[in-house]
């Protein structure tokens, strides 16, 4: 009762049963409804220890059958003998095409493991609970559907979503639940009675009553049912949504991947040899947790968490009578916490950070982000569209196969002996002040010094403006200094004594680096950029065996129309070489350099054992006489154009001009991809929702006039715009049941979003400007007439499919669209970018 309602039940234990009782809700004269409760809980207790719930989970919930299960416990050789004969399996057992293929398929787990539908578990749930709860307390029949719906409600929540007692509460009503009805009723003294402190009518006091009684429903019924059967987790091809598991069928999942993993990478081992490897490092273990993925498993470790060790305690300060006693009892063990593996590590990607800056040859050929791609990618565009006639371009796009988990650690450990060389490095700490999401943000952050610039304002501005233009940076005058020693020492313990825990087990990690780390990205593409400063690029600077007037006899036959014979060629041929950590994209005007390239790629390069991946391969011409099956991955529009998708970037095989890759949208519907938040003003969550969703693809490389021509920026802009509006109706749907945002307001928001996409485009194209160092070409600038045309056709287009929501809406769109003043003069570039065939992609995409 006090856990539940708040009553303590002192007073009335000392009272007579005479209707009188005064407790700490001071409901005067409710002794009835007192006892009432103590019946219904009483019969509640009575009931849960009757219940079978195992029996409702296996009705529900049923674990796979046995054939289910022998399909599950075959080894992964078997899997490649069964991908040979096309067998064709997905999660849950649904038939689903299988492109694996034996090479990579020794490097995957298999993620055969069912997991139970939302509609299952709900309908187990409800189940269990209609067998517990005294149907007083579940209220009327009619009230059923309304709580079942609220449950089912919790059981959809996205990853990062919260769940409120209000939503608990929705649509319930005290009328509906006969123990608050008038048959139980608040003795009526008064048309207001006391609640605590305040004066409350009895309506009041009966809805605090279920609204504690609901949230005790929730988390102390609900949520230990499903964490009790449950292993929920989130997949990789799921996005934000979340899996259901049963409990045994996740812990042969585990039991499996651990089998696997002993015969890979991975050493076993016992927590003597763990606290011996821990005493000597300031940093501890990291766990993992396995992430379901389409055709396999994904080990994700979390490096950012403090761990704690067991240590024995020391018997020198037990008195004697007590260790005599103790030799026969197990040893005493206190926890001892570590702290985590990447706070220890910054000031090492500080350091690390700071010299590769200083020597980015090092680095090879990496780009982190879509400002290094356009730097590097625009001069090489703008060489070849200044030649006489456009050359004919050949494209091959790679993959490192298991890139983190293939690194040499003894080769990498070498190569750093190149990169840290001074006997010590000093630190300088920072504190940056950034408005972020309409709130400031306080972070600390590190830099290196370097001891031979001045230490003043330019030397500190140049190592942070790179992050944020909207801050300010200040200079605590706190500073560091590493010794060479200490760097590599914990860049060993981080490399060779990297252990992880899983399922409560050890494993010392023998080959490759961990992926959570904070150092991972910046120490794969230094050992990949070892393997292209000495392998790749000496390879492409030798001269080609034949020259120019061969490679029309070469058995590469093009698939694209300006890659053909009678293209005009350079010759030496020029090429660019990209790389985002692990994805390899080249670029030649060669075909013949093309092709060897590619070669090269699929024979891998053993010395740094590093091979790609056989079927993400993706190039724009045909390969004959070749052995293997080789996948090629180009995407062709409806418009019959081909792209080479690239980290994000769809490059036209033929233009190299650059539109956004919206593919990983498709097959899944796009609200899993969202967040919503249903309390506090979500009215105004959505406003800036929907000016988050304009940023992702809102990039220079997107809107440059000398890299697309005006009518591909301006679809750029466009299909923008549709994404936008295909999220911004689901996060409507999803409010709806709470909320539902007034038309008028619904417009305002949306041509607010308008300017903001125009600001966010100037903005961006001045910083691609500054970060290039060449200006802007204000001839084939968008105009914000331009972008809010182009705004409202995409909305109208998206929001017409679903038109029985927001009819009222549309309506008002479309007067604003048909008052325009671009509307019946568009342009050619305008009339192109809304062509339907253009944004084919977009509109497979389930909203």
């Amino acid at each position: 009762m006090e856990n539940i309602f708040g009553f303590t039940g002192a007073n009335v234990s000392s009272q007579s049963v005479s209707c009188s009782h005064n407790v700490e809700c001071r409901l005067k004269g409710s002794s009835c409804l007192y006892h009432k409760f103590i019946k219904l809980l009483k019969m509640l207790i009575r009931r849960a220890r009757r219940c079978n719930h195992l029996k409702l989970l296996e009705k529900y919930c049923p674990l796979p059958s046995l054939d289910q299960k022998a399909g599950k416990s075959r080894t992964i050789v078997e899997r490649s003998i069964m991908d040979k004969r096309g067998i064709k399996r997905s999660r849950g057992g649904v038939a689903k095409e299988n492109h694996n293929t034996p090479e990579t398929d020794n490097a995957e787990l298999e993620s055969t493991r069912p997991y139970c539908l939302k509609s299952q578990v709900l309908e187990f749930l409800w189940a269990v609970c209609r067998s517990l709860v005294p149907p007083e307390l579940l209220g009327a029949p009619s009230n059923w559907r309304l709580l079942k719906r609220n449950i089912f409600r919790f059981i959809r929540l996205r990853r990062f979503e919260k769940f409120s007692v209000m939503q608990c509460m929705h649509q319930l009503k005290s009328l509906d639940f006969p123990f608050l009805s008038d048959n139980g009723r608040v003795p009526k003294n008064g048309s207001e009675l006391k609640f605590g402190e305040a004066i409350c009518s009895e309506h009041d006091i009966k809805r605090e009553l279920l609204v504690n009684w609901i949230l005790w429903f929730f988390s102390s019924l609900v949520v230990p049912l499903v964490q009790a059967n449950f292993y929920v987790t989130e997949g990789e091809c799921g996005k934000l949504d979340v899996f259901y598991y049963r409990k045994p069928v996740w812990q042969e999942f585990i039991d499996d991947a651990v089998s696997c993993l002993k015969g890979r990478n991975y050493l076993e081992m016992d927590e003597a040899a763990v606290r011996a490897i821990i005493r000597k490092r300031p940093f501890g273990f990291s766990r993992l947790r396995l992430c379901p993925k389409q055709n396999g498993v994904r080990l994700l470790a979390n490096l950012n968490a403090s761990s704690k060790m067991l240590r024995e305690k020391s018997s020198k300060f037990r008195c004697s009578w007590m260790r005599k006693s103790s030799k026969a009892q197990s040893r005493i063990f206190k926890s001892k916490c570590v702290k985590s593996p990447n706070s220890v590590l910054r000031g090492v990607h500080a350091i690390l950070k700071g010299l590769l800056l200083k020597e980015p040859e090092k680095l090879g050929s990496t780009v982190f982000d879509y400002k290094d791609v356009y730097t590097k990618l625009h001069p090489f565009i703008i060489t070849l569209k200044n030649a006489s006639t456009m050359p004919g371009v050949f494209i091959v796009a790679a993959d490192v196969s298991k890139a983190f988990d293939s690194v040499d650690q003894d080769k990498l450990l070498r190569m750093m002996e190149d990169v840290i060389v001074e006997k010590k490095y000093i630190l300088q700490q920072n504190r940056e002040i950034v408005w972020l999401k309409n709130r400031l943000l306080v972070r600390q952050s590190l830099m290196l010094v370097d001891e031979t610039v001045n230490l003043g304002f330019t030397n500190l501005v140049s190592s942070v403006s790179c992050r944020s233009l909207s801050g300010v940076v200040v200079n605590q005058g706190i500073f560091t200094a590493l010794l060479k020693e200490h760097l590599f020492s914990n860049l060993y313990q981080l490399l060779k004594c990297n252990v992880l825990q899983l399922d409560k087990k050890f494993y010392l990690q023998k080959l490759g680096i961990p992926q959570g780390s904070i150092l991972s990205s910046l120490l794969c593409s230094l050992y990949y950029g070892h393997m292209e400063k000495h392998v790749i690029f000496p390879y492409l600077e030798k001269p080609l065996e034949h020259s120019a007037e061969t490679l029309s006899s070469s058995p590469f036959d093009s698939m694209d129309a300006r890659n053909s014979s009678e293209d005009p060629v350079i010759f030496p041929p020029t090429y660019l070489l990209l790389r985002f950590v692990d994805d390899f994209l080249f670029i030649s005007t060669s075909k013949e350099q093309a092709s060897s390239i590619l070669s090269m790629f699929r024979q891998g390069f053993p010395d740094y054992n590093c091979y790609m991946n056989q079927e993400k391969f993706c190039l724009n011409f045909d390969i004959e006489h070749q052995s293997g099956i080789l996948s090629n991955r180009t995407f062709t529009g409806d418009d019959s154009t081909l792209f080479v998708p690239w980290s994000g970037l769809l490059i036209n095989s033929s233009t190299l001009e650059i539109l956004g890759d919206y593919t990983r949208y498709l097959g899944k519907h796009l609200s899993c991809t969202l967040t919503v938040r249903q309390t506090g003003q979500p009215g105004n969550h959505l406003k800036h929702k929907l000016f988050s969703f304009m940023r992702p693809k809102c990039h220079s490389i997107f809107f440059d006039s000398s890299i697309n021509s005006a009518s591909v920026v301006r679809l750029n802009i466009y299909q923008a715009f549709l994404l936008s509006a295909m999220k911004f109706h689901c996060y409507v749907s999803e409010l709806s049941d709470f909320f539902r945002p007034r038309r008028q307001y619904c417009l305002k928001i949306i041509l607010k979003s308008f300017r903001h996409m125009h600001r966010l485009i100037e903005k961006q194209m001045a910083l691609g400007g500054l970060s290039s160092g060449l200006c802007w070409d204000h001839k084939h600038k968008v105009v914000r007439n331009e972008v809010e045309w182009l705004g409202l056709t995409a909305f109208i287009e998206v929001l017409k499919r679903k038109q029985s929501r927001h009819k009222a809406l549309l309506s008002m769109l479309r007067s604003k669209f048909f008052c325009h003043r671009i509307t019946g003069k568009e342009s050619c570039e305008l009339r192109y970018a809304v062509e339907r065939s253009h944004s084919s992609c977009l509109w497979k995409i389930k909203y």
